[in-house]
């Protein structure tokens, strides 16, 4: 009796071997060469959404060549957007979760989200997948203003730069600047504000700074001016003021204007950056060329540009939408502009 118990029991570890045999045979004969990356769909559409519900669609990838598919990175260029995988490896044939989620705070409307795969599929190094949504409309108020970011340029000690801010109500309904905080160095013309100021939906403001650099050390210098408001999604708006300050007198001023993001259809969208450049010294100073530290910085006027005493250029770069989605995902970037001024050397008596 044992000994029937015991060839039975031979037989089906045999019987298990050569299905798992054939299993086998047959998934190398379905699969085969290198590592091939399919994904369940290029959209994962999540509909018409709350505005303060994160959302998750998850993908399927699946490994559809003869050897181990290695998942090296998925990047989501998005803060709102964040990713989950179950497996960094896929056998031939195997599947893995790609599990997507997107918070829709602060959007409105249709949103289209990417996602990139960076593999070892030869034929797909880097897999693009989207998620998209409609998120519901919420009347609220919306702060916004011409730039966060302000850069007074090179400054002699004691020199006085004005700048202007424009404030705009964005939204929807009534927003109020309940006040402003401003560093000691800077002041703004107080007679002409009176907080808490209310701004109606597509109401603006405007404020004028001064920046004194008479206490300021030389070198760089940066310092912050903060809104506070009713915007329940940006209480406190913050605004960097920054620059250089030298000892001695400067025959030129630069100083930044703003970002702005020129609108168009998708071939002909561009980024700008605006800069405006000052003699002011007592004599001409000439600009033989404009350049950039990058080829997809590209400035509009690289010509010579002669600057009489006291007169004023403005330079504008600009930035392609095809080379911005050239760039390294999630990678912040600063690069330069070079003027080229041409300086007078006297020689002799």
């Amino acid at each position: 009796m044992q000994k029937k118990a015991f060839l039975f029991i031979v037989i089906i570890i045999v019987a298990a071997f050569i299905g798992a045999g054939y299993f086998f045979s047959n998934i190398s004969a379905q699969y085969s060469g290198p590592p091939v990356l399919k994904v369940s769909e290029e959209v994962g559409e999540l509909g018409k959404i709350k505005p303060d519900e994160v959302q998750v669609h998850v993908f399927t990838l699946k490994n559809e060549g003869g050897e181990t598919l290695v998942i090296e990175n998925v990047a989501a260029p998005c803060g709102c957007t964040a990713t989950l995988l179950s497996s960094e490896e896929i056998l031939p044939g195997g599947t893995a979760q790609l599990e997507v989620s997107f918070n829709p705070r602060g959007y409105k409307g249709e949103v289209s989200q990417s996602v990139y795969i960076y593999s070892n599929d030869p034929q797909t190094e880097k897999k693009m997948i989207k998620i998209t949504a409609d998120v519901e409309h919420v009347p609220e108020p919306e702060i916004r203003v011409s730039s966060n970011q302000w850069s007074l340029g090179l400054l002699s000690r004691g020199d006085l730069s004005d700048f202007s801010l424009k404030i705009i109500n964005q939204g929807d309904l009534s927003a109020e600047i309940i006040g402003i905080e401003v560093p000691e160095n800077i002041t703004y013309e107080s007679e002409e504000v009176e907080f808490p100021e209310l701004l109606e939906p597509k109401d603006e403001m405007n404020l004028r700074f001064n920046f004194n650099s008479t206490e300021q050390e030389a070198g760089l210098f940066r310092e912050y001016i903060r809104l506070i408001t009713s915007d329940p999604r940006r209480k406190y708006v913050t605004i960097i003021v920054e620059g250089y300050i030298t000892e001695g007198n400067n025959s030129v001023l630069i100083s930044h204007l703003e970002n702005t993001i020129l609108e168009g259809d998708d071939e002909t969208k561009f980024y700008e950056a605006r800069f405006i450049v000052k003699n002011n010294s007592n004599e001409p100073v000439q600009i033989v060329s404009v350049e950039s530290s990058v080829d997809y910085l590209e400035p509009v006027n690289n010509e010579k540009i002669l600057l009489l005493p006291g007169k004023e250029q403005e330079l504008v770069v600009k930035i392609s939408k095809d080379n911005i989605t050239d760039l390294y995902i999630g990678e912040k970037l600063q690069e330069y502009i070079y003027l080229n001024i041409a300086l007078p050397v006297n020689i002799g008596s």
